[in-house]
């Protein structure tokens, strides 16, 4: 079976919007099959040992931190980054999410190319500080167009600049830049060292509040496997590649998680005949 992860901000929504206390919501987490959260700098810096406490309560681990960081800006990459990688060595993480930095789309050209260079440089740099803390990054199409890695081509630059950058596939980042998910699955199937499953709809079924797309369409959150992606077959693709990974189930936007989080649980653990 798949290891189950999601995301630390999840269980933050659940415990609201059921008013549970956070402990009851990660307990519940856990009993639908959750293993592993994802665990971004703002929930985790500073919490450390609070944190840990709440994922040792449960028998939980962390799938992954989400890390902000301004490289293209800011060329201290050790000083940005130690807090960070002290944090994930404490908690026994094995992997940063590594979001290097945005664009201010008003910039010349020239300045943007700079800084996107620097990012690239920056990663570099924080491969290497990060392996003797035993931590290994990996970075995804994020779906924000001042992100220089927010289709596959710029996610495809960091990789080639560092051999040691891993592709975490988030699945539900693809269409937002316009493309499709299979076939960025065919271009970086082969660097793929972490998942992100998120699903999108084409329309308001699931919550009413839709993000545009670059082509115009509103695409809304989804329960895992219940939207309009091929998820089952990224899935099966990922599989027959060799991936043995976590899943880690993503929905943010969602007006009932605890819902959502049942329900993807329940697909990604079903039948696969189903998908």
């Amino acid at each position: 079976m798949a290891k189950i992860a999601t995301f630390y901000d999840h269980i933050k929504d659940i415990a609201r919007q059921e008013g549970m206390r956070l402990m009851d919501a990660l307990g519940t987490a856990r009993e639908l099959g959750v293993e592993a959260l994802e665990i971004s700098q703002n929930n985790l810096i500073g919490r450390e040992d609070e944190v840990g406490q709440e994922l040792a309560s449960y028998d939980m681990g962390v799938s992954s931190i989400p890390s902000y960081f301004n490289f293209g800006r800011d060329r201290d990459v050790k000083r940005q980054a130690l807090p960070t990688l002290e944090a994930a060595q404490y908690l026994g993480a094995k992997r940063l999410l590594v979001i290097p930095g945005f664009l201010d789309l008003s910039d010349s050209p020239e300045e943007r190319e700079s800084q996107i260079q620097a990012m690239v440089e920056g990663v570099a740099q924080l491969a290497e500080l990060a392996a003797p803390y035993g931590v290994a990054l990996a970075m995804e199409e994020y779906d924000d167009p001042k992100a220089p890695f927010c289709n596959t081509a710029g996610v495809e630059r960091f990789l080639e600049a560092c051999p040691e950058l891993g592709c975490c596939f988030d699945s539900g980042n693809f269409l937002p830049a316009g493309e499709d998910v299979l076939q960025a699955l065919g271009r970086l199937q082969g660097r793929v060292t972490h998942v992100h499953l998120k699903d999108r709809a084409f329309a308001p079924t699931f919550a009413q509040n839709g993000a545009a797309a670059q082509d115009g369409r509103l695409l809304y959150p989804a329960p895992v496997g219940q939207g309009d992606l091929p998820l089952g077959e990224v899935v099966r693709r990922l599989g027959q590649g060799g991936y043995q990974g976590a899943y880690t189930l993503e929905f943010y936007g969602s007006p009932r998680t605890l819902e959502f989080l049942q329900d993807s649980v329940a697909w990604l653990t079903g039948e696969p005949e189903a998908w």
